[in-house]
């Protein structure tokens, strides 16, 4: 129940932050879920475009009365509203433990400001605390990015396996999902490592979000809410 508050508490926070008539990019996740739910206490489907970042959500989304729009229908996104995996103190993120990091970066990235919402357990001092990095990838070169990025940037990389079904995870795009663990030595700055892995041929994208970063993360705690503005460089 806690975490559900603090969910909520961050949830709620964000709903501020939406007015009628914009165009609404919405990411994915538990925390996104809760995000939704408020969503539709306050608005219809009249009110506003919506763009999801996943079939997960855009499945919510229609549960809950939205009429979910492809990405390619609109001409632009105010807003988006995104959860994470990881928050370091400067506001670089690790996303993607759903799988559905490409799309959500396209979002994100692509939006005139986006905003993550997340509970106190995903602030962390660096990245990769407890979390490894995805990194969406066409299926036929696994082996070949698994062996450029461990020779190139050190570490491991792991191909992550469905659980209620049989071999690798499938995303939304019908590709697979590496699980990196980047090494210590030598450390690299979110930029660079965001940079260097879309790099190797192979991938489409990865979970690091540095390069374009929130315009705010809302941190939800069991009592309280927490606001932090991210500078932009």
């Amino acid at each position: 129940m806690s975490t559900r508050l603090k969910k909520l508490n961050a949830a709620r926070e964000a709903l501020k932050l939406v007015k009628p008539g914009m165009t609404l990019g919405v990411g994915s996740g538990s925390t996104v879920k809760v995000f939704i739910d408020e969503l539709a206490r306050k608005f219809t489907h009249r009110d506003l475009k919506v763009v999801a970042a996943s079939l997960d959500s855009e499945i919510h989304l229609l549960l809950r009365g939205f009429n979910p729009l492809p990405l390619y229908s609109v001409d632009e996104i105010d807003l988006a509203i995104d959860g994470a995996d990881e928050v370091d103190p400067a506001g670089n993120l690790i996303k993607g433990g759903g799988a559905a990091l490409t799309r959500e970066k396209i979002i994100d990235y692509y939006s005139r400001e986006y905003v993550i919402i997340v509970d106190d357990s995903k602030l962390v001092e660096k990245l990769c605390t407890s979390h490894p990095i995805p990194v969406e990838v066409i299926p036929i070169a696994w082996r070949q990015v698994k062996k450029r990025i461990e020779k190139k940037l050190g570490g491991k990389i792991v191909l992550r396996e469905a659980v209620k079904k049989n071999g690798p995870i499938i995303t939304d795009n019908g590709n697979i999902i590496l699980d990196y663990y980047p090494s210590d030595t030598p450390p690299l700055k979110p930029t660079e490592l965001e940079t260097l892995l879309n790099n190797v041929p192979g991938v489409i994208e990865n979970g690091v979000f540095a390069i374009k970063k929130p315009s705010k993360i809302i941190v939800g705690y069991a009592e309280r809410v927490e606001v932090k503005s991210i500078p932009s460089l």
